[in-house]
C-alpha cells in the first residue's frame, strides 16, 4: 500500500512539473509571438521611420495606444492616452526661423491595489519615435531607419509587459506605463512629461527605462544600469538561470542618454534596461528580422518578475545617490583614482645649466568637493616619478641623468563649463598649488648622494585646462616650482628648478 501511495505521489509530482514546464512554454511562446508583431509593425518601411511630427510617427502612437487599451489599460487623464506637447525646430520657410510640430507622448495607467502603496507609482517608459528617412541616398539604396532595437524592442516590452501586469491583476502600486515621443531629438517627450507634472514627483518611487532590449543573444548579458539609486535594489532582483544580468550602480556613459535623465535630474530614482549596443542602432540594417525574439521573451520574463517585485514590496527606498551625469546637489563629495604622463625639466634660475626633458609620471587619487555643479575644490595625493637631465658639463656630470620618487600633495580649485547635468561632455579650468616630499633620488654618481645634493621639500602652482565626459576627465597642466632644488653650497653659483608638463586622467565615483 505505502508503495502505491509513493507511486501515486511520484505521478502527480511528475505530472504536475511537467504542466507548469508546458505553461511556462506556452507563456514564453506566446510573448514571443506577441512581441514580434508589435516589432514587425513598429519597424515596419511603412511607418518611415517613426520620426516625431511625421505620419509614421503618429501611426506607431495609436497603435501603442491601441495595445493599451486591448490589455485594459486606462487613460492617463481618464479621456484619452495621448499627451500632446509643441516642438520648436529651425525651419525651411523663408522669413520664419521657427517651425513648430507637434510631439504625443501615449500614457497608460494601471491602478494600485493597495489602499496605502497604491498613492505611490512606477514608470516604466519606452522611446516610440526614430531618426525617419536618410536623404541624399540613391534610390535603390534602403534610406529608411526602421528602429527595431532603437527602440521598437524597448515598447513591445512594455506593452507585454501592460499586458501581463494587467491579467495578473495589477500590483499594490499604481503602474504607469509611457510611451515618449522625440527622445531622438534630446529625450523631448520625457521631458515633457516632468515639465507638465502629469503626476505628483514625490509619489514616483522609480522610473525604469527600456531601450534596446533585442540583442541579447550577440550581447549575452542583460544590463541594469542604476542599482545604486535604490536602497538594497539587489535584494528586489530575480534569481534567473536564463539570462546573465549584470547589475551596474550609475549611468555614465556621455553616449547613451536615455529617457531617464529628466527623471534622474528631478530626484527621482532610475533603471535603464539593455542588452547593450551591439545592434546596428541608427542605421538603415536596424530591421525586424534581425532581432533576438526568444532573448526578448525571456527579457519580458525577467523585467515582469523584477516589476512586480518593486511594485509589492513595502520598501522600495531611494538611496539618495545618483549618477553626475543626471544630478548634481548643491553640495557633494566624491573621490577617485587620478594619474598623469609628461614630461619634467631642470630650470636653471642661476648659473649657466642647460636643461632636457625627462620622463614624468604618477598615481594617485583625487577628492573633490563640488558646489553649485560648477565649481571645485580638489585635494589630491600622488605617487610621483621624476625624472631630469642636463646637458654635459665638465665636474657635474652627476647631474646628466637624475631619477627621483616623490610624494605630491596638490590643492586645485575648477570651474566647470557648463556645470555638470546640463550637457554630459564640457571643459573645465584650473588653478594648482602642491606641496612635494622628496622621498628618494638617485644622481648616478656614487660621490653625490642625492640627499646631500637636494632639498627634501618643494613648493609650486600650476595651471590646466581639461575636457570632461560624464565622470571622465582629461586635462593638460603645466607645474612651476618655486623653491630651488639643490642644497645651500653643493654647487656655488647654480641653482634649478622643476618645470612639469602632463596630460592628466582622472575618473571620480
Amino acid at each position: 500500500m505505502k508503495k502505491i501511495c509513493f507511486l501515486f505521489v511520484l505521478f502527480f509530482l511528475t505530472g504536475l512539473s511537467t504542466l507548469l514546464y508546458a505553461q511556462q512554454t506556452d507563456a514564453h511562446t506566446g510573448s514571443r509571438i506577441r512581441l514580434r508583431k508589435h516589432i514587425s509593425f513598429l519597424a515596419s518601411d511603412s511607418l518611415y521611420g517613426r520620426l516625431i511630427g511625421t505620419e509614421g510617427n503618429l501611426i506607431a502612437g495609436e497603435y501603442i495606444a491601441a495595445c493599451f487599451a486591448d490589455a485594459g489599460i486606462d487613460e492617463f487623464n481618464g479621456a484619452s492616452y495621448f499627451h500632446y506637447f509643441d516642438v520648436k525646430i529651425p525651419s525651411v520657410v523663408p522669413d520664419i526661423p521657427i517651425a513648430v510640430i507637434e510631439g504625443c507622448n501615449i500614457i497608460g495607467i494601471l491602478p494600485g491595489t493597495h489602499p496605502v502603496l497604491k498613492e505611490e507609482i512606477i514608470v516604466i517608459g519606452a522611446h516610440f519615435d526614430h531618426l525617419g528617412m536618410a536623404s541624399g541616398l540613391a534610390s535603390d539604396k534602403d534610406s529608411i531607419y526602421n528602429g527595431a532595437d532603437d527602440n521598437a524592442s524597448g515598447t513591445a516590452v512594455m506593452i507585454e509587459l501592460a499586458g501581463l501586469l494587467k491579467e495578473q491583476g495589477g500590483l499594490s502600486r499604481t503602474v504607469v506605463f509611457a510611451a515618449f515621443d522625440g527622445e531622438e531629438q534630446g529625450l523631448l517627450g520625457s521631458e515633457q512629461f516632468i515639465i507638465d507634472s502629469l503626476f505628483p514627483q514625490e509619489r514616483i518611487r522609480t522610473m525604469i527605462s527600456l531601450d534596446m532590449v533585442g540583442y541579447y543573444r550577440t550581447s549575452g548579458v542583460l544590463k541594469i544600469l542604476g542599482a545604486g539609486t535604490i536602497e538594497n535594489f539587489h535584494d528586489l532582483l530575480p534569481q534567473t538561470k536564463t539570462l546573465k544580468v549584470r547589475t551596474v550602480r550609475y549611468e555614465i556613459s556621455p553616449f547613451t542618454a536615455t529617457d531617464t535623465k529628466p527623471f534622474a535630474s528631478a530626484g527621482i530614482p532610475t533603471l535603464h534596461i539593455t542588452t547593450g549596443s551591439r545592434s546596428p542602432y541608427h542605421k538603415v540594417e536596424d530591421q525586424a528580422d534581425a532581432i533576438d525574439y526568444d532573448g526578448m521573451a525571456a527579457v519580458t520574463g525577467y523585467v515582469h518578475k523584477l516589476v512586480s517585485a518593486m511594485g509589492n514590496d513595502a520598501y522600495v527606498t531611494p538611496s539618495g545617490n545618483y549618477s553626475v551625469l543626471h544630478y548634481v546637489p548643491s553640495y557633494t563629495f566624491s573621490w577617485g583614482p587620478a594619474s598623469a604622463l609628461g614630461t619634467n625639466r631642470f630650470v636653471h634660475t642661476r648659473g649657466a645649466l642647460e636643461g632636457k626633458t625627462a620622463f614624468y609620471a604618477s598615481l594617485g587619487a583625487d577628492f573633490r568637493f563640488l558646489w553649485k555643479g560648477y565649481l571645485e575644490m580638489n585635494p589630491g595625493i600622488n605617487l610621483e616619478y621624476i625624472g631630469a637631465r642636463h646637458a654635459a658639463y665638465p665636474g657635474i656630470s652627476f647631474m646628466n641623468r637624475i631619477q627621483m620618487c616623490a610624494l605630491n600633495v596638490p590643492l586645485s580649485l575648477r570651474v566647470y563649463l557648463p556645470e555638470f547635468n546640463k550637457l554630459p561632455v564640457g571643459v573645465y579650468a584650473w588653478a594648482t598649488i602642491y606641496y612635494r616630499y622628496y622621498i628618494a633620488g638617485q644622481t648616478f654618481d656614487p660621490d653625490f648622494i642625492f640627499s646631500d645634493v637636494f632639498k627634501r621639500h618643494e613648493w609650486g602652482v600650476g595651471l590646466g585646462i581639461g575636457v570632461r565626459a560624464s565622470v571622465f576627465q582629461v586635462g593638460f597642466e603645466t607645474r612651476w616650482g618655486m623653491t630651488g632644488l639643490f642644497r645651500p653650497g653643493v654647487l656655488p653659483g647654480y641653482n634649478v628648478k622643476n618645470n612639469t608638463q602632463t596630460i592628466r586622467f582622472s575618473y571620480f565615483f
